[in-house]
């Protein structure tokens, strides 16, 4: 499954139980041997799960909300305009992330196991554990709380896949503070196509990544 540059595709964060959890949308930079490389901007639609009561549920331990009644609601993508590239067969994706006013704020890595390709984008089983690297070399480890809460438990990862995140995480940061790639400068000049607006969720966002009634011309904004 390979993408063309400009597709408008989704990108799915999986329960541990399989259920989709949040959804972006963005548009296709490139597919190749580096591997997807994603842009969300700024103000891009977004599926993200509130309450009954229609209240964000993001800030909620997430075991907390695996046992809620929680429902999709559409969002946006604030505050950064972002590059993601999600290279082949690999255990993270890595985010270059802007500020509107066009000024860099950093890199997020995101360790995750390897995305699973659909006719409309891709699902990404998200691992908790991120790393933040900034532009003046600084980093930090992001939800190591919830990361450690969460190893062990039966919906999540046992303590040797843990070892396995928390490998990659520390293998990242280690190119990143020998400014190694991919924190070397590449992508740090790309622009968009002009043409290309925020992205609105399309209407494929929740098809099962299994569905064989729809051929390719389903999969068009």
């Amino acid at each position: 499954m390979i993408f063309e540059r400009g597709q408008t595709i989704v990108r799915r964060h999986l329960y541990p139980d399989g259920r989709v959890g949040s959804v972006l949308c963005g548009r296709v930079v490139s597919d190749d041997d580096r591997g997807l490389a994603l842009w969300v901007d700024v103000g891009s639609q977004a599926m993200r799960r509130v309450d009954a009561a229609g209240r964000p549920t993001r800030q909620l331990s997430l075991l907390t909300e695996l046992q809620m009644t929680t429902v999709h609601s559409l969002s946006t993508w604030q505050p950064f305009r972002t590059l993601m590239l999600m290279p082949p067969g690999a255990a993270h994706s890595i985010w270059w992330s802007w500020r509107t006013d066009g000024d860099f704020d950093g890199w997020y890595v995101n360790l995750e196991r390897p995305i699973t390709r659909w006719a409309g984008g891709v699902d990404v089983y998200d691992q908790e554990l991120d790393l933040l690297v900034y532009p003046d070399g600084r980093w930090s480890w992001k939800d190591e709380d919830a990361f450690a809460e969460y190893t062990g438990h039966p919906a999540f990862w046992d303590e040797a896949e843990a070892a396995g995140v928390r490998a990659e995480g520390e293998r990242l940061l280690a190119l990143a503070r020998a400014a190694a790639a991919p924190f070397d400068g590449r992508w740090m000049d790309f622009q968009p196509d002009p043409a290309w607006r925020p992205t609105v969720m399309p209407h494929w966002w929740e098809l099962p990544a299994d569905a064989t009634c729809w051929g390719p011309e389903y999969f068009q904004p």
